[in-house]
Formats: C-alpha cells, sequence, structure tokens
C-alpha cells in the first residue's frame, strides 16, 4: 500500500513538471524580441489585455466573436507596431505565422 502511495506522489510531480511552462515557443520568441526595459511593462499589459478579451470571447456566440474579433484584433496589431522595432516586429510575425501554420496543419489532420 505504501509503495502505491509513493508510485501515485511520484507520478503527480511528474505531471506537475509538465505542466508547468518553462521553455515555451512563446518564451523564446518573447526572448528573441529582446524588449527593452521600457517595452517590456508596455508588452505585457497588451498580453494581460489580451487574455482578458479571450476570456470574454469564450462567452460570446460565434457572430459576436467575429464582430468583436476584427476591430480587436487590428487595434493590437497597430499598438503593437507601436510599441515593437522593425526588427522586433519581423520576429513578431515570423512567429505568427509559424504558430498559424500549426494550427492548419493540425486542423487538417482532425479532418
Amino acid at each position: 500500500m505504501l509503495a502505491a502511495v509513493l508510485s501515485f506522489n511520484a507520478q503527480a510531480d511528474d505531471k506537475k513538471g509538465k505542466n508547468q511552462k518553462g521553455n515555451t515557443p512563446f518564451r523564446k520568441m518573447v526572448a528573441e524580441l529582446k524588449l527593452s526595459e521600457e517595452q517590456r511593462p508596455k508588452f505585457q499589459a497588451l498580453q494581460e489585455e489580451q487574455r482578458k478579451f479571450l476570456v470574454a470571447q469564450k462567452k460570446r456566440s460565434a457572430e459576436e466573436k467575429k464582430a468583436a474579433g476584427k476591430p480587436y484584433w487590428k487595434a493590437r496589431n497597430a499598438k503593437l507596431k507601436e510599441l515593437f522595432t522593425e526588427e522586433q516586429m519581423n520576429v513578431w510575425k515570423a512567429f505568427q505565422a509559424k504558430q498559424r501554420a500549426a494550427r492548419e496543419k493540425k486542423a487538417k489532420g482532425k479532418k
């Protein structure tokens, strides 16, 4: 019985390690951006704004999502263009394109 409990605890610890946000592709991309001390809090604020928007989107119908999404993403991209240098914007766009391609590949695999 003790061995079973210890085994279960070891498995739980393994799962905790997997769920922790380590060196994710997003974190690597943020490191590549090399944000200045001035840019970092502004970028974090944009990310928090996006998180709140996405939470709100989950509660909306498909039509409402579409209506709210287009202006939000257009405004967000404008804010990012103001915040980032040209080089940083290129890193951001490359990351976005890579993520989009991965989503499309995954969607095709489900069909």
